[in-house]
């Protein structure tokens, strides 16, 4: 379960707490990077010390802040260096593909999960513990970091001048959020049929725009991205949620 704490501090400090516009002045100004790294070192903090015990959590809890400011400053360099949408797209990927394997090699190395605290130990009792941390984990997944993923892709796609002129990216997103969510509950339910009603209301409401070649391709793009996000992390994760009677 340790590793599922983990895994929430980064969505929470890399995409929930960091928004787009935070995001772009990393790139211009080397202060915001340290107060983002700051904030990590906060989450991660609360992630790990309550959970761990002092004496193996320090170790890795210093690793994964500093490794978290060396990646971001070597991806801001490279970002800063080649403006391309293809090199800062793969930045992007190669970023948090990264973070998160020196999480799970930090926890499986330093052995997080069976040097835990007597706090751990009494919540643990806990029946349905875990299945809440595998549904907020889930959640911050969906929410935060596949909508920024799906927004990376589409400026990848077709530009980002072009995006932002021609669509509302805000509304976009809730819109996105929300069906990502929906799609999950009817997953963790099992009723994948009625997935098909949920991408149904959704093409109505965009009938008269996908006779739009080009916005019918983005429409795509988008839509199937964050739908094969949902399924596939729900289903993936799915699989650690405990039954109870």
């Amino acid at each position: 379960m340790i590793m599922y704490f983990l895994f929430i501090a980064h969505c929470l400090a890399d995409f929930t707490l960091q928004s787009a516009e935070f995001s772009k002045n990393k790139l211009k100004n080397f202060t915001y990077l340290l107060y983002q790294t700051l904030v990590y070192a906060v989450i991660f903090s609360l992630a790990i010390f309550p959970f761990v015990k002092l004496k193996t959590a320090v170790f890795p809890y210093v690793i994964i802040t500093v490794s978290h400011f060396i990646i971001d400053s070597l991806r801001r360099l490279v970002d800063r260096k080649f403006s391309g949408r293809t090199i800062m797209f793969t930045s992007f990927i190669m970023d948090q593909i990264f973070h998160f394997s020196i999480l799970a090699v930090l926890y499986y190395a330093f052995n997080l999960g069976g040097e835990t605290t007597r706090l751990y130990g009494f919540i643990h009792q806990w029946p349905y513990l875990n299945n809440l941390v595998v549904y907020c984990l889930l959640f911050v997944i969906l929410w935060d970091a596949a909508a920024i993923f799906v927004k990376k892709l589409l400026t990848y796609v077709i530009g980002e001048s072009s995006y932002e002129q021609e669509n509302d990216p805000q509304v976009g997103r809730i819109i996105g959020k929300l069906e990502r969510l929906i799609i999950s509950v009817l997953v963790l339910s099992n009723q994948f049929g009625a997935i098909g009603f949920v991408l149904t209301a959704k093409s109505i409401a965009r009938y008269k725009q996908l006779e739009d070649k080009n916005f019918a391709e983005r429409y795509l793009v988008g839509t199937l991205t964050s739908v094969s996000i949902a399924l596939a992390t729900t289903i993936i994760l799915k699989q650690f949620l405990k039954q109870h009677p």
